[in-house]
């Protein structure tokens, strides 16, 4: 009954957050409307019984007339609602007009007057403003009658004063003024606030994404301006401002600041490509990229190309000043790739006796977050000039991409031995940087290759050096050298890599779920897991997919692919009215990645039924490696709504106080702490500290591995109230927990058996 009476007069939520202003008049019309009739019922029921006693058949046919003319206008409030308006409008001043004119008691019929004075309200609820201050303006010769009337008009000599006349037209103004307005008013003011509300939350949503998108501007690995076609420039990220030596972008054209080089258009700035020097510093030397144009306005970039220039001017071969440009790397000055396999060759013909480095530095990815491209810029240049000046004597360095960095010398003839001159390597590398942002003290991966015979060329010794660095670690294997097995290994991986690749186009990877139970083995909520079988029918291991896709650059395309079927699953399960959460697990560098975490933010904003539904969970090390910038995306995602757990705890290095600064709510109990238990009574210990630690944090912890019912029962009485493992389920096809779940033998809760049934 009630659902029903709040779609009449239309306040369901749907109804109540809509910003249509026609349904809101809508509304307020029916409103007042339905409990006018309502509340009015009684009034005109006694007042027709006491004028069929007196013969006064007039009174009932104007008290029914009205009556009847405010049911016509409820009708035609869904056909045509400014038919509708118009009738409530004129059966006000219609009432009010009746008590002026047909009640003989001047006292009485003013109230016909103050009836009238509801008007503008009616007016300003449900017409333009111009019809209100109309009605307004109206209600000045009612008020003048009021003030210089002497006694009532009493006109055709008709009246229908009745004995409880006073009682009804003191009733009908109570009820409409303390009633039917009111309500009317709230109606309106409930929607206001709901549409500030809403209002506020987008104003929210868009300073956040404007917020996002001026980062991404101003962190652009490039000097990136915005530029109106007249050459005004409208916005300048930091490289540059910092470029062009201005303080502030406002105020500034791009013609007075840049002088191009020869008899190039006006507008030079337009055009694809031009060569540019700085207006107040003619040494500079920029070259200017036109990249697109958005409306009236231009994007473009420039290179600070002075150092090419100053080695061009050094250059002495017409062959070297051609094939500068693509020979070294305009960041950093050093040779790229290819060159410096041409001078390997030329320098030794890597004769026996010498070896290749490819030197990475860690953790740059966390470096730029945490202050900007700019500084990474900063950072590669100051190391790259470092790393030349550290290896000037008898060796070849140069920059092959990103952040890796690559050295060859022939071995010394006093070196006693490939592994003392790698030492030495290690020793001669920059132990700190002198940057803008402070010291700091750089992470180094090393992988080496080492030429024995004269049969090994360059080539050769670079696809050596890059499947050793496959294997460093900065942590815990900062050198590694190149084996024989590494090559086969790595085109092992690489050939699985294709065929995932493939997969990936093809759609081919799905999800199965794992649930998180009880300990009575109530399914709480699912963990998704990666499935995909190669060419032979076989399942690779999703924790090997998910390294080889960290190594070779693809984990972000993988993690979205995995994100966009987790939506599915989530909706899937919605439709099926099946209140489980489901976790995916991440990387750190996943959340690091713009395109992946714009891909959360969108989730958020335009499909917030979903937040409660999907978990992400992310490992102790990837938490640890990438530190402060994490941090700052996991606190935005937490305060969008998002739940948060770190994974494999127990596993990496997290510190107490970076485990109490995480935005987490959960935190998984790696599976290795069930190894041994209950017979452990070390590890016993530590599982329930951990537990008193997690619950003193306010976390919410998750047992992983329980694999038999001993674990089960003596984790349950240990305090464990989530668990995960073989002993409750395998990770299982969708299709099976649809089945199972809607099965009408499935509560949630499941036996052991029916496990292995299912499988």
């Amino acid at each position: 009954m009630l659902s029903r009476i709040k779609q009449l007069v239309m306040l369901t939520e749907a109804d109540l957050n809509s910003a249509s202003v026609y349904l809101l008049q809508q509304s307020v019309l029916r409103i007042i409307l339905i409990s006018g009739l309502l509340l009015v019922l009684t009034i005109v029921i006694h007042s027709s019984w006491q004028a069929y006693q007196i013969r006064a058949w007039y009174i009932i046919a104007i008290t029914s007339g009205f009556y009847l003319v405010l049911l016509f206008a409820l009708y035609f409030s869904k056909k045509s609602l400014r038919l509708s308006k118009i009738i409530l409008l004129l059966t006000v001043f219609g009432a009010g007009l009746c008590m002026l004119l047909f009640i003989d008691d001047f006292e009485l019929s003013k109230l016909g007057v103050i009836f009238v004075y509801t008007a503008p309200v009616i007016a300003m609820l449900l017409f333009s403003r111009t019809l209100t201050m109309l009605v307004m303006l109206f209600n000045i010769i009612p008020f003048s009658y009021l003030l210089f009337g002497v006694g009532p008009i009493n006109l055709f000599n008709i009246s229908i004063t009745l004995p409880a006349t006073p009682a009804y037209l003191h009733s009908l103004l109570f009820l409409f003024f303390n009633l039917c307005i009111p309500l009317a008013v709230m109606r309106v003011i409930s929607t206001l606030k709901r549409n500030a509300v809403a209002l506020k939350q987008q104003n929210d949503i868009i300073s956040q994404s404007n917020n996002l998108y001026e980062d991404i501007f101003d962190h652009q690995a490039k000097a990136t301006l915005l530029v109106s076609s007249q050459g005004a420039i409208l916005k300048a990220n930091t490289k540059a401002k910092s470029l062009l030596r201005i303080d502030d972008s406002s105020g500034y054209n791009i013609k007075d600041l840049l002088k191009v080089s020869g008899n190039a258009q006006p507008c030079f700035w337009l055009g694809h490509e031009a060569e540019c020097t700085l207006q107040t510093n003619p040494p500079i030397h920029i070259l200017l990229n036109h990249l697109c144009r958005t409306q009236q306005h231009h994007i473009v970039q420039l290179d600070n190309i002075t150092p090419l220039k100053e080695l061009h001017r050094k250059l002495t071969s017409n062959d070297q000043k051609q094939n500068l440009w693509r020979n070294y790397d305009t960041l950093t000055a050093l040779p790229e790739q290819n060159f410096f396999l041409q001078l390997v060759k030329q320098y030794g013909e890597c004769k026996a006796g010498s070896l290749m480095v490819i030197v990475r530095l860690a953790n740059i990815k966390a470096f730029n977050h945490a202050h900007s491209y700019q500084a990474g810029d900063e950072l590669l240049a100051v190391f790259a000039r470092d790393f030349q000046l550290a290896f000037i004597e008898n060796t070849l360095t140069a920059r092959l991409r990103g952040v890796k960095f690559i050295l060859w010398r022939p071995m010394p003839e006093q070196s006693t031995s490939f592994s003392d001159e790698v030492l030495n390597i290690q020793r001669l590398l920059p132990k700190q940087l002198s940057l803008s942002t402070g010291i700091l003290q750089p992470m180094y991966e090393m992988g080496v290759s080492i030429s024995n015979h004269t049969l090994a060329t360059p080539e050769l010794m670079l696809e050596q050096c890059e499947a050793a660095l496959e294997s460093a670690d900065a942590y815990t294997r900062p050198v590694s050298y190149y084996q024989a097995d590494i090559l086969e290994q790595r085109n092992q991986q690489l050939k699985l890599l294709a065929a995932f690749k493939k997969a990936l186009q093809l759609d081919t990877p799905t999800l199965w779920l794992q649930p998180k139970v009880k300990p009575d083995g109530s399914i709480i909520s699912f963990e998704a897991l990666l499935r995909w079988q190669d060419d032979d029918g076989n399942f690779i291991a999703p924790d090997n997919l998910v390294a080889l896709a960290e190594q070779y650059g693809f984990i972000v395309q993988l993690s979205l692919c995995v994100l966009a079927k987790a939506v599915t699953i989530i909706k899937q399960f919605q439709q099926q009215r099946f209140a489980y959460p489901i976790a995916i697990n991440l990387t750190g560098s996943d959340l690091l990645c713009d395109e992946f975490y714009n891909t959360l933010i969108d989730i958020a904003t335009h499909q917030p039924q979903l937040l409660s539904m999907l978990s992400l969970e992310l490992t102790e090390n990837s938490v640890v490696r990438h530190q402060q910038p994490l941090f700052n995306k996991l606190l935005v995602l937490t305060r969008l709504g998002y739940d948060i757990a770190l994974d494999d705890f127990g596993t990496g290095q997290a510190s107490l106080s970076t485990l109490s600064q995480l935005p987490v709510s959960t935190i998984k109990l790696d599976r290795t702490f069930l190894q041994n238990i209950p017979a452990d009574q070390r590890q016993t210990q530590l599982i329930q500290s951990v537990m008193q630690m997690a619950k003193t944090l306010k976390l919410a912890v998750i047992i992983e591995g329980v694999e038999t019912d001993i674990q089960r029962r003596f984790l349950q009485s240990l305090g464990a109230q989530m668990m995960q493992g073989y002993y409750f389920s395998r990770p299982l096809p969708v299709d099976h927990w649809l089945r199972q779940l809607g099965s009408s033998t499935a509560e949630s809760s499941f036996a052991k058996t029916q496990y292995v049934a299912a499988e």
